[in-house]
């Protein structure tokens, strides 16, 4: 079940002291949904095709979108955001809050912001400067995208699971939002994944398990579009992706990733990334199942 969060506002509140004790009432509801969307639900990651709150290690690839890493990265011969519109320097498309070693590669479309030392062999920054102004809070957001990822967990399964001759099948018919539960032994001999839910709707897919191993297969969509589907990972601490097209935007916060000889099209949310698998640029754009704010006005007895 989900945590209900509530929500006292100082401006609203009036009491009066008595001469043991001061009593603090609900005198009304103002506002409460038990699942209501969120329009930035990612946070200090949306907009970002990848970010990691770590470390991100990326060789012979490149991300079509902008990249956000919150502690070292080592590139080598790797593009970032050529997706992009050319922003004249108006836009952060990497930002890296520690050390930058970047061998070969160029970012396309906008600037790079490095927290401390920059090491360029090579590189490319056509529309855009290089400077020193990481504006994310890397911590905060880490916190943050954790307690959306345990939340998102708690929602209750409302679509059908099956499986068959190493298939999955995930079906839904809600014209909003579809969920779905997995576990990482529903991954072990898969060689094809299925979803089909209502065009305009969101699918979340809860897949629960601390180690998940996905390789040499991809999702097929009916129905759903790439940017309205959104996996999240509140377990994993290890995620493997090997020769898969994957479909669909991946909130994982807790896990170190490897991802070779393959594709994300959606956003990329982890602690550590390393590999050289492409990451195109497809932000999440449906609506996630997050709980509502239940606000209180505070009044008092004598």
């Amino acid at each position: 079940m989900l945590r209900e969060r509530i929500a006292v506002h100082s401006d609203d509140v009036s009491m009066q002291r008595s001469s043991s004790y001061i009593v603090i009432m609900p005198l009304a509801v103002l506002s409460f949904e038990s699942f209501s969307p969120a329009s930035s639900p990612l946070g200090s990651a949306e907009g970002f095709t990848v970010f990691t709150f770590d470390h991100y290690q990326g060789n012979n690839t490149d991300c079509t979108g902008r990249v956000a890493v919150g502690g070292s990265a080592q590139f080598n011969n790797l593009g970032i955001g050529s997706g992009l519109s050319n922003s004249a320097g108006s836009r952060d498309d990497l930002i890296v809050g520690d050390d930058l070693v970047w061998n070969n590669g160029q970012n396309f479309n906008g600037n790079t912001q490095v927290g401390d030392e920059t090491q360029f062999n090579s590189v490319g920054t056509p529309n855009g400067t290089v400077d020193s102004v990481v504006s994310i809070d890397f911590d905060a957001a880490e916190i943050e995208l954790i307690a959306l990822s345990d939340e998102l967990s708690d929602v209750p399964m409302n679509g059908t699971v099956t499986t068959q001759w190493g298939q999955i099948y995930l079906a839904g018919t809600d014209a909003d939002s579809n969920v779905f539960q997995l576990d990482t032994t529903d991954f072990i001999a898969c060689y094809g994944f299925h979803v089909e839910a209502p065009a305009g709707s969101t699918v979340l897919v809860n897949i629960s398990g601390s180690t998940v191993m996905m390789n040499w297969f991809q999702p097929f969509l009916t129905g759903i579009a790439v940017d309205h589907l959104f996996f999240n990972f509140p377990d994993c601490v290890a995620l493997q992706m090997n020769g898969i097209g994957w479909k669909g935007s991946i909130l994982a916060p807790n896990a170190t990733m490897q991802f070779n000889n393959g594709q994300i099209d959606g956003a990329l949310i982890v602690s550590d990334l390393q590999g050289n698998g492409e990451s195109h640029h497809m932000p999440f754009d449906g609506d996630l199942p997050v709980e509502g704010e239940e606000e209180f006005v505070v009044g008092s007895f004598d």
